[in-house]
């Protein structure tokens, strides 16, 4: 990961976080949980973000 941050339009955000959280989701990362970040620079904002599962897909039977 490099240093310098790509701006993303807001659909361009939702599609890439929708990819990872399909990938993550096949690789075995489980949801209903938050994640903290913290850049070590004072240009951006600490934040939390959650993802909570609304409901089991057909493939987790």
């Amino acid at each position: 990961m490099t240093s310098e941050i790509d701006l993303l339009s807001l659909d361009e955000f939702e599609k890439q976080l929708g990819e990872l959280i399909e990938v993550s989701a096949r690789n075995g990362i489980r949801f209903d949980r938050s994640w903290t970040f913290r850049r070590p620079n004072g240009d951006t904002p600490d934040v939390m973000v959650e993802i909570t599962r609304l409901r089991d897909s057909p493939d987790d039977s």
